[in-house]
């Protein structure tokens, strides 16, 4: 029997084992651990110091009805811990409420609400409302022609905002957090669409928040915002989930701050391109392939042209979103999908123009639970086995090929620049 490279990964909430001939050279990369491990230290150290802002205390003195606004379960957002150490100032307001900031997601189930407010879910969960993006009755427009957009009307009622964010890399917007909790967490179907037609760019990358058209877009339709009526809490998270760095207070300024401190813990860089990079999409984002995309997009940078990238990820919910698979329908062949980059934009289309732009490249298999036959419709060549994926592309690439393994590959972004 040949003598192979015995790698565990994280495959849904087991590890699993990928074995790669021994005549290649394997490298395993991840976010990295922090430095400081009392993490209710650091978010204490930042409630008390926060940037270009009042303490919170003053914040919110004299507000009737703060809004809190939380990531939903496709974020690994401390979300509970951070409010034990705001609940003591938060309650001092008579009508303070906590909105989810779904976007477009589903609403959370019981499991998720658990994961999301933890030990707090019972001190709060009477005050919880779940932003519904297609729920036109619940939305109203904010800020002025041509800039306006639909937004939970529970914005305007609020006195307060206060934000809690986790930031990472994103593959389309740069990074996670900041804005983007009420734009597009906050908002309606129709400015969720405006907001990510610039995603079939290649400016709309990760790492990139300068000359990004969705992080633009995100900034112009949000200036309406009387930023002095805003508190921020940007959280940058370790390998283990454990708060590494927290900035509260102005919501631009923690949101740049928070980005700095992202690259830090979430950018690899790299010295030289893979043949092959096996990219292990981790939870949350594992959940379906339209959240599991997340991961390949952050990893390709690391694939020379002509290799091969695999993606792992469960997808125990399917494909995920009715309007990937409505699009996936209207477009069967993958032939025409490079061309819709210059159609009007619809959501979801930029899947299929960074599908193409990838595929065009590179080969790209994708390793889940679900049935091949429902995959590989989307521009993946399926398997239902990691091995197996991983002898096909190495007889692409080559027996002793440079291969290259990434851990949590929905946040891990890897890199050239410094």
């Amino acid at each position: 029997m040949p003598m192979t490279h015995d790698i565990d990964i994280r495959y849904g909430d087991r590890a699993i084992t990928a074995h790669f001939p021994n005549s290649c050279k394997v490298e395993v990369v991840g976010r990295r651990p922090s430095e400081n491990p009392d993490e209710s230290a650091i978010l204490a150290e930042a409630v008390a110091r926060p940037l270009a802002a009042p303490s919170l205390t003053d914040f919110l003195k004299g507000a009737e009805s703060p809004l809190v606004v939380v990531n939903d379960g496709t974020r690994s957002t401390p979300t509970g811990r951070i409010l034990r150490q705001l609940l003591p100032v938060l309650s001092t307001a008579p009508r303070w409420k906590i909105i989810v900031a779904t976007g477009l997601h589903r609403a959370p189930n019981e499991p998720e609400m658990r994961h999301i407010f933890g030990d707090c879910l019972e001190l709060v969960r009477d005050r919880v409302l779940i932003h519904n993006g297609y729920d036109n009755a619940s939305l109203a427009a904010m800020g002025a022609d041509p800039d306006s957009v639909l937004l939970n009307r529970a914005v305007g009622a609020a006195d307060r905002l206060i934000l809690i964010n986790s930031v990472e890399p994103h593959f389309f917007a740069g990074f996670t957090g900041g804005r983007k909790s009420i734009l597009p967490g906050l908002a309606g179907r129709d400015s969720i669409e405006r907001s990510h037609a610039g995603a079939v760019t290649v400016n709309a990358a990760p790492m990139r928040v300068a000359g990004n058209p969705v992080r633009e877009f995100i900034h112009t339709h949000t200036a309406f915002l009387d930023l002095s009526r805003v508190w921020s809490i940007q959280v940058v998270l370790d390998r283990a989930d454990r708060m590494a760095a927290v900035f509260a207070g102005d919501l631009d300024k923690t949101f740049e701050s928070a980005c700095v401190a992202a690259r830090k813990y979430y950018a690899v860089r790299l010295e030289r391109h893979y043949d092959l990079v096996l990219s292990v999409v981790h939870p949350p984002l594992d959940i379906n392939l339209y959240q599991a995309f997340k991961g390949w997009e952050l990893s390709q940078i690391g694939v020379r042209d002509g290799g091969a990238l695999i993606f792992t990820a469960p997808c125990r919910e399917g494909v995920g979103s009715s309007f990937y698979q409505k699009l996936c329908d209207m477009y069967p062949n993958a032939i025409e999908w490079p061309a819709l980059e210059h159609r009007p934009y619809t959501l979801g289309l930029h899947k299929f123009v960074r599908t193409a732009r990838a595929t065009s490249r590179y080969r790209l298999m994708a390793v889940t639970d679900m049935p091949v036959v429902e995959v590989t419709p989307y521009g993946f060549e399926a398997f239902s086995s990691v091995d197996t994926s991983i002898q096909v592309a190495i007889a692409h690439v080559g027996a002793d090929s440079n291969v290259l393994v990434v851990e949590d590959s929905a946040v891990t972004a890897l890199t050239y620049e410094d």
